[in-house]
C-alpha cells in the first residue's frame, strides 16, 4: 500500500506541482555548448544518447519518503538515457526498486556491491533505457591493493546502433582524492584490455577540486593525447564555493562519438522551490552533469551474436 501511495503522490506532483514556466525550463537545463554559450537542450534524437552522472546524496529510505524530492529526482533522471548514480546508502534494495517503478517501463538498472571501509557503505547504481541500450558486462574493479574506498564500477554498454563503450562510475574519497584519481588510468587500461574496447567514459563525483584536490593536476593524470576532460570549470555543487567536483572524462577514441554538448543541471534554478515544502539541499548537495554522444559514428563497434 505504501508503494502505491508513493507512486500516486509522485505522479500528482509531476502532473500538478510544476508550473508551466518550469516545464519549459526542463527542456533546457542550461545546455553547455563547446563555445561556452548556454542554450536550451533538445531531447536526444534517435542518433544520440544523453548520459548523466548524479551524486544523489545518501539515497535510501529517508529520501524516498519525501514525495516532492522523489518527484524532482524522477523528472531529472528521466531526461537521460543512462544515469550513473553515486552514494546509494540504503541497507535494503527497496528504495531503488521503488524509484525504478516511477520511471518509464523501459528503464532498467544494474547495481554494484556495497563498499566502504567504515560502517557508512555505498553502492554504485546505473540506470539505462533498455529500448536503446544493452548491458554486455558489468563488474567492480578488483582493487587488489585497496587503493579505493569504493572501487570503480564498470558497465559495458552497446547501443542499438554502432556505439559501444565502457562506463566507469566513481565516487572518489575526498581525503584520498589525489591517490584515487591517479589510479583511474590504471582502471581504464584494465577494462580496455579485459573487454577489448578503447571507448571508455569515466564519470562521477571525483571531489576533484577545492580543498580536496589541485584541479591543475588533471591534465597530467589524463593527458590530452589520451583523454578529453569534458568538465573543467563548471560549478557542480550547491555550496556557495565554486568547485568542479563532478567530472566526465573520456578516452581519445571516444571523442569521435561525443557531440560536443554537455551541461550541469542546476535544479535549484530550474524548479520553483517557493512552492515546495523542501529546499534544494533536500534533493542533493550535487548537481547532475550530462554529456551527449552520437550512436552511429563509432568506427569500431562490437558485433553481437545473433
Amino acid at each position: 500500500m505504501r508503494k502505491h501511495f508513493l507512486l500516486f503522490a509522485v505522479l500528482c506532483l509531476l502532473t500538478f506541482g510544476v508550473s508551466s514556466q518550469d516545464r519549459g525550463a526542463h527542456q533546457g537545463y542550461g545546455a553547455h555548448q563547446g563555445s561556452g554559450a548556454y542554450q536550451r537542450y533538445a531531447a536526444s534524437s534517435p542518433e544520440t544518447i544523453k548520459i548523466m552522472s548524479f551524486n544523489i546524496q545518501i539515497f535510501g529510505v529517508s529520501k524516498m519518503s519525501k514525495p516532492e524530492v522523489v518527484g524532482i529526482l524522477v523528472d531529472i533522471v528521466s531526461q537521460a538515457d543512462i544515469i550513473a548514480v553515486q552514494e546509494v546508502r540504503s541497507l535494503i534494495i527497496d528504495p531503488v526498486e521503488q524509484f525504478m517503478a516511477l520511471l518509464p517501463a523501459t528503464y532498467k538498472y544494474v547495481i554494484g556491491p556495497r563498499q566502504g571501509r567504515s560502517g557508512s557503505k555505498e553502492q554504485y547504481w546505473v540506470i539505462y533505457d533498455s529500448a536503446k541500450i544493452t548491458v554486455l558486462e558489468e563488474e567492480s574493479w578488483p582493487d587488489e591493493n585497496d587503493i579505493f574506498e569504493r572501487s570503480p564500477y564498470a558497465v559495458y554498454f552497446k547501443t542499438n546502433s554502432a556505439f559501444d563503450f565502457i562506463l566507469l562510475n566513481n565516487h572518489i574519497q575526498p581525503r584520498a582524492a589525489e591517490k584515487e584519481i591517479r589510479a583511474l588510468p590504471q582502471v581504464v587500461t584494465y577494462y580496455v584490455d579485459l573487454w577489448k574496447d578503447s571507448d571508455v567514459l569515466v564519470m562521477g563525483d571525483f571531489n576533484a577540486d577545492g580543498q580536496y584536490f589541485n584541479s591543475s593536476l588533471l591534465d597530467s593524470i589524463f593527458p590530452e593525447i589520451e583523454y578529453k576532460i569534458i568538465f573543467t570549470g563548471e560549478d557542480t555543487t550547491l555550496a556557495q564555493s565554486h568547485n568542479t567536483y563532478d567530472r566526465f572524462i573520456i578516452t581519445k577514441s571516444a571523442v569521435e562519438d561525443f557531440t560536443g554538448n554537455f551541461g550541469v543541471i542546476r535544479f535549484d534554478e530550474v524548479y520553483n522551490f517557493d512552492g515546495y515544502s523542501i529546499s534544494p539541499g533536500n534533493v542533493s548537495d550535487h548537481y547532475p552533469i550530462w554529456a551527449e554522444f552520437w550512436t552511429n559514428r563509432d568506427t569500431n563497434p562490437r558485433t553481437l551474436p545473433k
